[in-house]
């Protein structure tokens, strides 16, 4: 079947889907794949996002771009890339399914992708990271490497690489693994309030051997993590800022080159490194050590976080120079927490950030200093258009919605094994229903029958980019698209 990309017609980044009638059925967006059922001019049958209806000619004349899926997993972080070489990479992948009041994650965005979307069955990975062993980031590969959804459902999955930061989670301490005491040679670019002396985890993670047979017992869910891990990919690689590019997106080599800037790998004397420990909890080292990934494509550049914190943050402006970290497109640290070192943010200058974060969850993310600092210190947007207007911030959480229903119009599908509850629901009811004062009709009560999920799209062709969200209401798209690279 031939396939065709979504392209710019007449200076529109998205166009319509239309029914055999005529009828509106979705939008499509700048660099939606199309699968061609038919051709006729000026109409082009198509099957796209798991539909088929009609759209322009003139509207498919465009070309793999970069994508970038910031996936609502709820509370935590999931980021589906494809690279104009039509290659997919997964960056974290949220909780388990089971762990999501949904039940719909990581696992059902990929299986949704690929299966409706794209039309494969197998579900084709070339780079899986995980940014630091954090449930929230490493939980939903559980279901995407053993390919199972919620009600037995699967799919088929492969992998080639697989890159993390070395860091586990042992179930006796120390937890992070063993460390120690050493010192490093002055700082590249300055301490930041970090000093040469410090602890650092020597104990790390590599190969899929070491995941198959670590040198201590692991904790039970990062022991089922580490199993697949051990399995699934075919490669299995340990990732710090000392690697540089990823293999086969260095310069030169690909047009999207993909940088690693943490975590720091630190070289603390007699030829021994490890990954520094962070003052307080563990949890700071964990969050702290997150890789940090650096995306571009001619003149536009991604910036992918996972969890840094303050600390973490003044160690990478130790080891690099403040401009490597400026970006167009900024996935906000720690779900939009407010540990976090402005200085960073000020190198980081975007021109759009995203958050990912979720409901039902104790940290209160994203904070209002985020959100704030995120506009603050972001660098202005020139839209396609020439206007200039203020830098852009996306969450998950706020573009998530529910739609809602009246319970009148709601049914409920039984087995017939459910009858006997049922019948002895009733009975109690009627039991209780003596005065019917203390009871309220639920005719009229909104209930949720279903979920809108806050996935923000990011497309880029290197010289403009676009950031969509899904409306609220309908199978519209609310775009923005701005200039990549040069400052207003």
């Amino acid at each position: 079947m031939i396939t065709r990309y979504v392209g710019k017609c007449n200076g529109a980044f998205k166009t319509a889907l239309s029914a055999e009638g005529g009828g509106f059925l979705t939008s499509l967006i700048w660099g939606d794949l199309v699968h061609v059922e038919q051709e006729d001019t000026p109409w082009v049958k198509v099957t796209a996002r798991g539909q088929t209806g009609w759209v322009a000619a003139a509207a498919l004349d465009g070309v793999s771009l970069l994508e970038a899926y910031i996936i609502d997993v709820g509370q935590g972080d999931g980021v589906l890339v494809k690279t104009p070489d039509g290659k997919w990479h997964l960056i974290d992948a949220g909780v388990t399914n089971a762990a999501q009041m949904t039940r719909k994650g990581a696992a059902n965005f990929l299986r949704w992708k690929f299966q409706d979307d794209l039309l494969e069955q197998t579900v084709a990975l070339a780079n899986v990271f995980v940014s630091h062993p954090d449930a929230d980031h490493y939980g939903g590969l559980i279901d995407v490497f053993s390919g199972t959804l919620a009600g037995g459902r699967t799919f088929p999955v492969s992998v080639e690489n697989f890159y993390h930061n070395g860091l586990a989670r042992f179930a006796g301490a120390p937890e992070l693994g063993q460390a120690a005491q050493g010192q490093v040679a002055p700082f590249p670019y300055g301490e930041h309030g970090l000093g040469v002396k410090g602890t650092f985890v020597t104990e790390l993670l590599d190969g899929a051997d070491s995941f198959r047979n670590p040198p201590r017992k692991l904790v039970s869910s990062f022991a089922r993590y580490a199993d697949l891990v051990g399995q699934v990919p075919r490669h299995v690689h340990r990732l710090s800022h000392a690697d540089g590019h990823l293999p086969g997106y260095a310069p030169g080599q690909n047009a999207v080159t993909m940088t690693c800037l943490g975590p720091i790998l630190e070289n603390f004397g007699n030829g021994q490194t490890g990954l520094r420990v962070f003052p307080g909890a563990d949890g700071k080292t964990v969050n702290g050590q997150s890789i940090l990934l650096r995306l571009d494509y001619g003149q536009a550049r991604l910036l992918l976080t996972g969890d840094l914190n303050a600390s973490s943050q003044r160690l990478l402006l130790s080891y690099h120079d403040a401009a490597d970290f400026a970006t167009d497109v900024f996935k906000a640290c720690h779900h939009g927490s407010e540990d976090v070192c402005m200085d960073f943010l000020k190198a980081a200058k975007a021109r759009a950030t995203v958050i990912s974060s979720g409901d039902n969850e104790d940290y209160s993310h994203p904070r209002p200093l985020i959100v704030g600092a995120s506009g603050r210190y972001g660098r202005e947007v020139v839209d396609a258009n020439g206007e200039r207007t203020p830098p852009l911030v996306y969450s998950t959480e706020l573009a998530r919605s529910v739609k809602l229903d009246y319970a009148a119009a709601a049914r409920v599908r039984r087995k017939a094994e459910d009858t006997k509850l049922e019948d002895a629901l009733l009975r109690d009811v009627q039991l209780k229903a003596k005065d019917w004062k203390q009871f309220r009709s639920l005719a009229n009560v909104s209930i949720a029958t279903d979920l809108v999920y806050g996935l923000v799209n990011v497309r880029t062709d290197g010289q403009h980019i676009l950031c969509g969200t899904m409306l609220e209401k309908g199978s519209d798209f609310e775009i923005k698209v701005f200039e990549a690279g040069v400052d207003p």
